[in-house]
């Protein structure tokens, strides 16, 4: 007489094929979850870098306020420069951090 085993099919499969299986799943979730929202991890290697210069505008303490070509403020903590100095700036487009900025 033979008996069908309990196990589930879960139980028989080895490790290695488990491993497999939740890598498999996790990355298909990753990925819908891309599509959802319109693949914003592709921007991480896309996006450009603009350089120019700038005006600083307003001066409050240390921080200084430029406003670049695509009419996101900018700020610069602990700033050196004075109302009306022209910088030089590079920043990510679309994003509202500086990268890098010096006098012109």
């Amino acid at each position: 007489m033979s008996y069908e085993s309990d196990s589930s099919e879960f139980e028989r499969m080895s490790t290695k094929k488990l491993a497999i299986l939740f890598g498999l799943a996790f990355f298909g979730a990753f990925m819908v979850i891309q599509m959802i929202q319109g693949f914003p991890l592709a921007e991480l290697f896309t996006r450009q870098t603009v350089t120019e210069e700038v005006e600083v505008s307003l001066k409050n303490k240390d921080v200084c306020i430029v406003e670049p070509a695509d009419r996101q403020p900018k700020d610069i903590h602990q700033c050196p420069y004075n109302k009306g100095d022209m910088l030089v700036v590079t920043y990510y487009e679309g994003n509202t951090r500086l990268e890098s900025h010096r006098l012109k």
